[in-house]
């Protein structure tokens, strides 16, 4: 016999929820039981009439103090303050927890859940932080939220001004809906001259400003949206920088502020920044794979002034990806002119850089990874995991990004929105090794 001390998952017959977690799904459109997917045919027909290849009865606006706060305040007997935070050098009031849009397969039944998804996310009044990519699932993810954002307007009043909406660009796209493979818009590029094929780097990024402006006006296309709150350039370290040499990738990158600097001008985009996966969690001795934030923000500053847009940073934070708090990988020059080894988080601090973190569960890795109910007060595994990464004590961190797609886990996820972030000095005790008792639920026999 073996005992596993993995916590299990209460049935699908009993998934827990408090009072107040169901208080925050009572908005119209809503329903308490977590068993069904419950609007997969009641939304269907909303679904089918919004949804569109390109939107152009565009959104106008973009996250605002006066909008962000007030979404703040529509479920405030329910979700806990804490919930919310204003980032560096800006007066909106952001989630702790955004909605993330990567994961699903390319076809119609992933964008039905991706719509009801972030509708149910957006009305439990716990989330207006919004991220896509113009690549995730081949532009699908882009237009199934552009259609989720015209039904909140429509059916529950949640207007452009209360949500924070991010995108990224830099590979090199497909078309699912029209099936338009990438080589087409690239050879039209390469012929009108706007591009070279030496700017295709690992056969899959492009970081020529005239490839990432086409990229931010289809994604405004996509979303059917006037202005993005945030624009990435996307992992473009990790796949060009080994390729090309760090020189090279800091002559491109300069090219590319510049571009984004331009784009804010024209009311495209408002802030912009770095979406990464190791760049950030490296070691400095990682030749061409290290990125020193004080270095790309001194890059932004020459590019754009003191007030240069380069405002956020996104990387995988998580149990097992602790490196921005846990590891002084970050040379950091002060205003001495001495250079100290910092850790990631303490620098951004420093250099009012704010963070997205994503992939908080590992693509769901982290559900067999049980957090200690004497810390942790949420139910659902998944809600720990957030719980934890959102108590970071770092003024930095702004929103880690879920992707969810099914109705129970946007329920079971957004359990964590009704409790306080933990303490600092919980949280560190936390991470302190001492014995704890594990929750023994499950007898296998393995014999």
């Amino acid at each position: 016999m073996y005992k596993n001390i993995f916590t299990k998952f209460t049935s699908s017959s009993s998934i827990q929820l408090s009072n107040k977690v169901k208080q925050c799904f009572s908005l119209k459109g809503h329903t308490i039981d977590i068993q069904s997917e419950h609007n997969l045919i009641q939304r269907k027909s909303d679904f089918e009439q919004l949804y569109k290849v390109k939107y152009t009865d565009k959104l106008v606006g973009y996250a605002t103090a006066e909008g962000t706060k007030k979404y703040s305040e529509l479920k405030k007997d329910s979700v806990d303050p804490t919930n919310f935070s204003t980032p560096f050098k800006s007066d909106l009031t952001l989630s702790s927890i955004g909605f993330g849009s990567y994961q699903g397969t390319p076809d119609k039944e992933d964008d039905m859940k991706m719509f009801n998804a972030l509708i149910d996310s957006v009305n439990s009044g716990g989330i207006n932080v919004i991220d896509t990519a113009l690549n995730f699932r081949y532009q699908k993810s882009e237009r199934s939220i552009g259609a989720a954002l015209r039904y909140l307007k429509n059916q529950n009043k949640i207007t452009r001004d209360q949500y924070f909406l991010a995108s990224k660009g830099g590979f090199l796209v497909d078309d699912a809906d029209q099936g338009i493979p990438s080589t087409v818009l690239i050879n039209n590029l390469i012929q009108k001259k706007l591009i070279t094929e030496e700017d295709i780097i690992g056969a899959c990024h492009c970081m020529n400003p005239n490839y990432l402006s086409q990229n931010i006006d289809q994604s405004l296309d996509n979303l059917g949206v006037e202005t993005l709150d945030l624009y990435y350039l996307q992992n473009a370290s990790e796949v060009q920088m080994p390729l090309i040499g760090e020189d090279k990738f800091f002559e491109k990158l300069s090219l590319v502020f510049e571009l984004f600097e331009k784009k804010i001008q024209e009311n495209k985009i408002r802030n912009y920044g770095l979406a990464t996966w190791l760049a950030f969690r490296s070691r400095q001795d990682e030749k061409n794979i290290h990125l020193n934030l004080q270095k790309v923000v001194k890059l932004a500053e020459k590019v754009g002034g003191k007030n240069h847009g380069l405002r956020y940073i996104q990387l995988p934070v998580n149990v097992m990806m602790p490196e921005s708090f846990s590891e002084k990988w970050q040379n950091y020059e002060n205003e001495k002119g001495e250079v100290q080894e910092q850790f990631l988080l303490k620098v951004a601090r420093e250099l009012q850089v704010n963070i997205i973190t994503s992939s908080p569960l590992m693509q769901g890795a982290m559900i067999n990874c049980p957090l200690p109910k004497d810390v942790f007060q949420c139910v659902n595994q998944g809600a720990k995991h957030l719980q934890f990464v959102r108590s970071i004590p770092s003024p930095a961190i702004i929103s880690t990004l879920i992707g969810q797609k099914s109705n129970r886990n946007v329920k079971k996820n957004l359990e964590v929105i009704v409790y306080p972030k933990l303490s600092e000095d919980k949280f560190w005790e936390f991470l302190i090794p001492s014995k704890r008792e594990q929750e023994i639920e499950e007898t296998v026999n393995i014999s």
